[in-house]
Parts: structure tokens; sequence; C-alpha cells
């Protein structure tokens, strides 16, 4: 991994590409989910788009090999002012930002924030508002039956160990719909873990709700959706398009649940390439 110093926190990165040097090529700056979590599920889930672009992940501050830093700073807009740190300090140019999960909270707090930055934004298996108890325990009670909505109900009453550890045992498998292969299974044992800042943002959690900021946004947007995603209700992510002050393309990815990069990679490498093209980007393998 790579480190770029911002103004008070150190950044690890990594970045690859598998196209020429000398071929022209976008950014693709890719926000990981959590929090609490590092980078190296998306760097595995983004690896088809090095093929025509360049890939950047980093750790998130609080995340991973970078700077714990304090709670004080595990803000949505220190997180995207970090972001706009990072592209100044690298020196970044055609950039599309995608978040996955939490990062898309991220991207969108990034895009009504800081306006001519990047070209476009993605949000993937995210929502301008969190879903509410009784939306998310519906689409559990949908896609899985009552064991894992009554789960669902439990953690999110009372999010201690003891139900956190069921909630991964019933609830966790519906988030990914195709089977891990070796190389995530090993990402995910080895992945650093820090517990404390998921622990904060969940506290704050309730109140997260960016419909009235999305209105200041000037890129546009695609956002991807999983059918059967019980996280991020589908109709919940499809109100970005309703807030954004820019354009929006969303699109419901069937055979898809919350992981929607890791679920159906080819179809999410068409879509992405396409909405790089949209943006005057070239995005062609080979």
């Amino acid at each position: 991994m790579v480190r770029v110093r911002l103004a008070d926190a150190d950044i690890h990165f990594t970045a690859a590409t598998r196209r020429p040097w000398e071929q022209p090529r976008p950014v693709l700056l890719g926000l990981h989910g959590g929090p609490g979590i590092d980078g190296g599920q998306l760097r595995h889930f983004l690896a088809p788009q090095q093929e025509w672009a360049t890939v950047i992940v980093p750790d998130q501050r609080g995340h991973g090999r970078s700077s714990r830093s304090t709670p004080a700073h595990w803000t949505l807009t220190r997180w995207a002012e970090d972001v706009r740190e990072f592209v100044d300090a690298l020196g970044l140019e055609d950039v599309i930002l995608l978040g996955t999960s939490f990062g898309g909270f991220v991207v969108q707090r990034f895009l009504a924030d800081h306006p001519g930055v990047v070209r476009g934004g993605v949000v993937v298996g995210s929502s301008p508002r969190r879903a509410t108890p009784g939306e998310i325990v519906a689409r559990y009670r949908d896609l899985g039956g009552e064991e894992p909505a009554r789960v669902m109900a439990r953690v999110l009453s009372d999010p201690s160990p003891r139900n956190e550890a069921e909630w991964a045992r019933v609830c966790a498998p519906f988030s990914r719909l195709r089977p891990p292969d070796e190389a995530l299974g090993r990402i995910v044992r080895e992945r650093v873990e820090t517990p404390e800042v998921n622990a904060h943002f969940m506290a704050t959690f309730d109140d997260l709700d960016l419909r009235a900021d999305l209105a200041a946004v000037r890129e546009p947007i695609l956002v991807l959706a999983g059918a059967r995603d019980p996280l991020t209700p589908p109709g919940v992510a499809a109100e970005i398009g309703r807030h954004s002050g820019a354009a929006v393309t969303f699109h419901l990815v069937e055979g898809a649940s919350h992981q929607v990069l890791w679920d159906r990679p080819e179809e999410a490498d068409g879509l992405l390439r396409a909405f790089a093209r949209s943006l005057g980007l070239p995005a062609h393998p080979g």
C-alpha cells in the first residue's frame, strides 16, 4: 500500500490498472463500506474495472492502515473533506467517485459539499437516508421469512454482541448471493477491523438524512441497487433521484443483493463503463 499525508491524517491506499500507462483512462476512486472495515473487500470487487480505469481504493480515516484520528473526526463531513484533500494531494483528474453501502453516504456528502471536483458519482447499495427499522425488517421478511425478520428486529433495537453474532449467522448471508471465492474469504478473515468507528457512527445513524443536501449536487450520479438487497430497499435507494440537483441514472440489478459488484460483476462493469462514457471519459477494455 501507498501512503499520502493529508492535513491531519495519513491515508493508505492502493492504485492499480491493467491499461498501458500511456493510454488515457479515468480514475475510479472507490470508498469502501462499513464503517469499521478496511478497503480490502472493495479492492477485490473492483478488480474488473482495472481493465479500463485506474482503480484507487483508500482505507478511509479510522479504517484499516490509515490514521485512526478521534471520534470527533468520524463524520460524513470529515470523510468527504478527506476525499477532497486526497484528490488534490495526488493531482487526480477525470475522477469517478464510487461508494458502496457506507461509502455511498460519503459519496453523497462529498458531491453535495464539493461540486466541481469529480466528473460523477456512483452509489452502490446505499441511499440518501437510513431505511427505517420497519422497512428493513419487512425486507428481511419478504426475502427470508420470519426468522431473519425477528433477528433483524432484535439487533436493530439492541445491537448487543450476542444479537450481532446471531445476525451474522442468520441475516448476513442475505447480503451476498454469489458464494465467496478463496481470495474473498481470505480478505474477510484478514481484514483490519475498527469496531469503535462502527459503534460511533451507528449511534447517530438514525439521524442520517441527506435528501435536502442533495439539491446542491451538480455532477451526474449512477445508482446501483440490488433487487434482493435487504439492508437498502431499492425504493429507498431510488430516492436519490428525487432529490439530487443533477441527473441520476437508477438501475435495479436483478440477481444481486447488498454487494452488487460481487453478485453481478459483468453487469456492474457494463453499467460502470457506460456511465464513464456518458461523462465523456474513455472506458474501453484492452
